[in-house]
């Protein structure tokens, strides 16, 4: 028998199929409220790199409907409303605007003292320093 790492929250019907399929899950149990926030925070990540993968514009449009169907349990954890919702998104959007002007930017560059230097420097996972004729 092979064996494989699963270690993520599923969908209520998947332990029922694997089960079917004459698959045997173990360490199977159900998460407290702490760990079920955790959990589902981690799966938007998955959900959202289905997303990014997507081809074709159905597609597209179900890893969408997945990435929303985790938003929103992931809203009933926090015990969130959509009020709370949309008071958080304003906040941000007057804070540093929505995405209405489709900016991109490939790099940025700072000066060795610039304040936000350290900030770039803690994340390399999101902000990879690269040189100078990576740039162009």
């Amino acid at each position: 028998m092979k064996y494989f790492r699963f270690a993520k929250l599923v969908r209520d019907n998947i332990l029922d199929h694997i089960q079917t399929d004459d698959q045997t899950p173990y360490g199977v149990r159900h998460l407290d409220d702490a760990e079920l926030t955790k959990e589902l925070a981690k799966k938007v990540r998955e959900e959202a790199d289905e997303l990014v993968a997507a081809v074709e514009t159905e597609e597209f449009k179900k890893e969408l409907a997945d990435v929303q169907e985790i938003l929103d349990h992931l809203k009933k954890s926090l015990k969130m409303t959509d009020k709370e919702v949309k008071k958080y998104q304003e906040q941000k959007i007057m804070k540093a605007g929505g995405f209405a002007k489709r900016i991109y930017i490939e790099s940025v560059g700072l000066k060795d003292d610039d304040k936000w230097l350290s900030h770039y420097q803690a994340h390399p996972d999101k902000y990879p320093e690269i040189s100078e004729s990576e740039t162009k």
